[in-house]
């Protein structure tokens, strides 16, 4: 009798055994288990994500990228307009209508000036709108800085000495302009964002320069003008003087 149990106990585990491997493997042994789950790679000075599908046992996939837009390709490509957070989430399902989800945070950081800081020299950044006149810039201790002297100003003209980095503008953003600058006196500078051509629209504010090295941060608006060769602009010739910039950077608001 004691014997009949233990069989009864045996077969009962056995069946138990193979029901819970029938719902993870198939007859090759070979797992079935649906899986949702990506990777990705950032270009961060392009806003742009690559989206590295590791899902297993899907058949469809619906990606949904946090910021109101979606795709249903297995290893999309995103381009964010904006630096933000974003929660994206990849929901995929297989033959059996079955449903597994993953979500990822991703940080968003689009980095629209290159050589901000003048390390690599005028690499980026030109006199005017002449793609062939590299702006000056000056090493001391170090740090490599934009520096040009104003000795016969036009307040008037102020826009007869500048600087400035091409860059795409698109119409109808607000972005934030930051950089440090300072002179070996009291005076003026432009700066903002504008066209390198046409009719030269632009969005700029005047600040105030002193011996001290300072940031600023100006807020502006390109609701009037935009262009894949627009530019970051200062311009210095409205007062005399020396006018040093440093550490630019310009990000979507």
């Amino acid at each position: 009798m004691k014997i009949l149990k233990y069989s009864t106990l045996v077969i009962c585990l056995l069946c138990i055994g193979l029901s819970f491997q029938s719902c993870e493997e198939d007859d090759t042994g070979i797992s079935t288990e649906l899986v949702a789950r990506f990777t990705q790679t950032v270009n961060q000075s392009q806003g742009t994500v690559t989206f590295i599908n590791l899902s297993e046992n899907a058949a469809s996939y619906n990606w949904d990228f946090g910021d109101g837009t979606s795709s249903i390709v297995i290893n999309p490509e995103k381009t964010y307009d904006a630096s933000g957070t974003y929660d994206v989430k990849l929901t995929v399902s297989n033959e059996n209508s079955e449903i597994a989800a993953f979500q990822d945070i991703i940080e968003i950081e689009i980095i629209l000036i290159i050589n901000g800081n003048f390390e690599n020299g005028s690499e980026g950044w030109i006199v005017g709108v002449d793609d062939s006149a590299p702006a000056p810039v000056v090493t001391e201790n170090d740090n490599s800085f934009y520096e040009v002297n104003i000795t016969n100003p036009d307040p008037n003209q102020p826009f007869l000495v500048n600087v400035s980095q091409k860059v795409a503008i698109t119409q109808d953003q607000i972005y934030v302009l930051t950089f440090e600058a300072w002179s070996d006196g009291d005076r003026t500078l432009i700066a903002g964002i504008g066209l390198s051509g046409g009719d030269f629209s632009n969005d700029t504010q005047t600040v105030n320069l002193t011996d001290t090295q300072q940031q600023f941060e100006i807020t502006l608006s390109s609701q009037e003008f935009g262009a894949l060769d627009a530019r970051v602009l200062f311009d210095s010739n409205g007062d005399a003087g020396l006018v040093r910039i440093d550490n630019v950077s310009l990000n979507l608001q």
